[in-house]
């Protein structure tokens, strides 16, 4: 009798540090999903235009938000490129040097919690939406009148949960390898990492990620908004992609209203799309600008 009572205890005493494990193991990747993710952004690179500058700008809520500038004579027409999570403007550095030789104006920015922005916090896109609305005042300001929108990964995922608050003054956007929703994303990310599917590994995870972004996981929805733009719009992903699958790349294109288009870029993971196909991106891309671009420009 006195061993099975030491052999319950033993195992109560097993059971609670699993549990506190769990929980400690979940807390860390929380805040750390959830926290600034920032790596160093450097010098303007030689590869882009002397004419390019360094500029500050406040998000619509306020915080300070750093990027380049690449403007281009005689052209009201700019493209705004938005990074992935835990990268920077460095990302884009090849798309604006492309946008610019092809006749756009162009504003690479770092998002909040990344390279030289403010914030504390990253949230998959949520409260990003509000650096794009910014970065668009911003270029409105200096003389701009027609805008496209590309991203990746998150700055994909930024684009489309603007839904009806993106401007009717944005002509296009362009969406690589992004989520559908966030409880998808996280559950590739655990299959791949852990090993687990998300609603286990995700447990604990999930509501001190909600409890330190005050948004409920479910919100973050980008599949749900994407319908919502008034704009054209190019879905693109890797047919390799194991964070975000090809299935759900065209879950995310069926969704879309009309005028849109997709590309499975074939072989291709959720790496950089443009460097992964260079020439094939480059005409699918200016295709695309051609066919839904206003003659305004």
């Amino acid at each position: 009798m006195q061993r099975r009572s030491k052999c319950r205890s033993c195992c109560v005493v097993i059971v609670g540090v699993i549990i506190l494990g769990v929980v400690g193991v979940s807390a860390f990747f929380a805040v750390h999903f959830t926290g600034q993710a920032r790596r160093p952004v450097g010098d303007i690179p030689p590869q882009l235009p002397r004419a390019t500058a360094t500029v500050s700008f406040p998000a619509r809520d306020g915080i300070r938000l750093s990027g380049w500038i690449l403007p281009r004579e005689k052209t009201a027409t700019a493209v705004i490129l938005l990074h992935g999570h835990g990268s920077n403007r460095q990302q884009m550095i090849a798309r604006a040097h492309f946008f610019y030789e092809s006749g756009f104006s162009v504003l690479l920015y770092d998002a909040r919690g990344h390279g030289l922005s403010g914030g504390d916090r990253v949230s998959a896109g949520w409260y990003e939406t509000s650096d794009l609305l910014g970065a668009l005042d911003f270029m409105r300001s200096n003389g701009f009148r027609q805008f496209g929108c590309l991203g990746a990964s998150q700055g994909g995922a930024t684009i489309l949960l603007t839904g009806t608050r993106l401007p009717t003054d944005v002509q296009w956007v362009i969406v690589e390898s992004t989520y559908p929703t966030m409880r998808d994303a996280l559950d590739r990310r655990f299959r791949m990492d852990l090993r687990l599917p998300g609603w286990l590994a995700g447990i604990f995870f999930v509501p001190i990620a909600e409890w330190r972004l005050h948004v409920s996981i479910d919100d973050i929805a980008p599949i749900r908004n994407i319908h919502k733009l008034s704009c054209p719009t190019f879905v693109l992903g890797g047919e390799r992609d194991r964070h975000t699958l090809a299935q759900s790349t065209r879950a995310l294109y069926e969704a879309a209203k009309e005028p849109k288009d997709l590309w499975i870029v074939p072989g291709a993971g959720h790496v950089d799309l443009y460097g992964f196909a260079k020439q094939e991106y480059e005409r699918r891309i200016l295709a695309f600008i051609s066919k839904v671009q206003s003659p305004r420009r």
